[in-house]
């Protein structure tokens, strides 16, 4: 399944479901913050990707420098992002609201994966940009836009 970015997106999808609604569920029930849940939940992604990503423990570590720039997005813009968003989901008045927001972040990489690939193509992959995937990020915007306009 490697190459099958359509397939491993879709068991995604399915996947983050559950793990989505345990936030909330584990926040009533349990009494336990959504920071808390986060540390839990991604110590578990990481244990398991160790486990079953199918890497050496070389590969998973690059040198210290690469290491350190890695670490570094994820104690910036990594940390705000899903503490506010494992925040918002149980605040809101449904867990797939701020979900749905956060994912809109997939048009500014679509636009953004398209300009670099072309200004800085000696560091980022070329990529696939077409009509029905600009619609795609249209009728993403669009749905997030009726989102917010309607939660308020």
């Amino acid at each position: 399944m490697p190459g099958n970015w359509l397939g491993q997106s879709v068991i995604a999808m399915l996947c983050l479901i559950p793990a989505w609604l345990a936030i909330g569920f584990f926040d009533r029930n349990y009494q336990v913050r959504p920071e808390v849940f986060l540390i839990w939940y991604f110590l578990g992604v990481a244990i398991t990707s160790v486990l079953f990503g199918g890497s050496s423990l070389n590969a998973i570590v690059p040198s210290k420098e690469i290491v350190g720039a890695i670490l570094l997005i994820g104690l910036t813009v990594g940390a705000i992002a899903n503490i506010l968003l494992f925040r918002a989901v149980i605040v809101a008045p449904n867990p797939g609201l701020p979900v749905a927001i956060a994912n809109v972040a997939s048009v500014g990489v679509f636009l953004a994966a398209a300009l670099l690939s072309r200004w800085l193509p000696s560091y980022f992959n070329s990529v696939k940009t077409d009509g029905w995937a600009f619609l795609g990020v249209v009728l993403t915007v669009i749905g997030a836009s009726l989102i917010a306009i309607r939660s308020r």
